[in-house]
């Protein structure tokens, strides 16, 4: 086998022993969405693209026509983005979203490459 193949099997792998939590995690998120509540995403770069990415599906069909849900990512509205890091510090771009948006029981999506962005981490522990 190819190693750059290999090594996908065996990250494949690793998932796969996630699979219940994943799809646990999933059934979650589906009773949120359906019972009215909202998705909140966020990250940086390619983290970004992929939290608005699934937001995009989720209020827009994905493969086959239903009602939108309600999705929202956080660094798609630049005009709040750059006024609250401007105000506040880049590190409350997301948090003051979160805690403007976010209601109880709506879900937080948070991505991070690294696991380490300050913004991302800040925007989880936001009250």
């Amino acid at each position: 086998m190819h190693p750059h193949l290999f090594r996908l099997s065996t990250t494949l792998a690793s998932v796969d022993r996630e699979t219940p939590r994943i799809q646990a995690w999933g059934s979650k998120l589906a009773a949120v969405l359906n019972g009215g509540g909202r998705l909140l995403t966020c990250g940086n770069g390619g983290s970004a693209a992929e939290a608005q990415h699934l937001s995009a599906e989720l209020v827009g069909r994905y493969r086959a026509d239903r009602r939108p849900y309600a999705a929202i990512p956080l660094h798609a509205d630049t005009s709040s983005l750059t006024a609250i890091a401007n105000d506040f510090g880049t590190q409350e771009a997301y948090a003051r979203q979160v805690r403007a948006h976010g209601r109880p029981g709506d879900v937080l999506m948070c991505l991070s490459t690294s696991g380490a962005s300050g913004n991302v981490l800040a925007a989880a522990l936001a009250e």
